[in-house]
């Protein structure tokens, strides 16, 4: 409302915002909800905002299951790339905890000399000139396909390469009550090992 006529409105009078609400709903004879509307400033105005502090889904769980799946082990391949390019074997001891590598894999790998990730990542340092320095290490053709079987929810593959040789590696997303975890990690030591020899 113009400010000119506010003040015509409650001249004679000198009341407070409230109290000017209050002479515009009898002069004019609106709705109080109306008056309130005429008498409040636009720059009063606030837009509605979500409370940030509310609890509430995130848009992630809005996606269909098997895009949610796929997510989940693209994600997994992203940070099993992101610790080998790095060289922290801290982070790939808890993404690839020793309990998920297959008993043959293991024994094989223990026959070369390359008993763990750690020991496998400690060869690769030492062999950096030759493959490129573990920021060459990638993950790529990555295929992710539903699984229905059981607790596993979802299977994953990827080729790991560096200086030009490639090595298959495997996944399975498995569901343990809410949560999501990798069951399975197939051929990461075998390839690390293999890079390291």
């Amino acid at each position: 409302m113009p400010r000119s006529s506010r003040s015509s409105l409650c001249s004679g009078s000198r009341l407070v915002s409230a109290g000017c609400t209050f002479a515009v709903i009898l002069a004019s004879g609106l709705t109080p909800v109306a008056a309130l509307v005429l008498a409040t400033r636009a720059s009063a105005q606030q837009p509605a905002t979500e409370n940030p502090d509310a609890l509430r889904p995130p848009t992630f769980l809005a996606y269909p299951i098997f895009s949610r799946q796929q997510t989940v082990v693209r994600l997994y391949f992203a940070e099993v790339t992101h610790a080998l390019q790095s060289g922290d074997t801290t982070t790939l001891s808890v993404l690839v905890p020793d309990s998920v590598i297959p008993a043959g894999e293991k024994l094989n790998a223990r026959a070369k000399g390359c008993a763990s990730l750690s020991v496998a990542v400690t060869r690769l340092r030492a062999r950096a000139s030759v493959i490129g320095g573990l920021s060459a290490m990638t993950l790529n053709e990555i295929a992710v396909s539903p699984a229905g079987q059981g607790d596993t929810v979802a299977f994953g593959a990827a080729q790991l390469g560096a200086a030009a040789r490639m090595s298959s590696l495997s996944v399975a997303l498995t569901r343990f009550g809410h949560a999501r975890t990798m069951a399975r990690v197939q051929g990461l030591l075998r390839g690390l090992c293999a890079l390291s020899g």
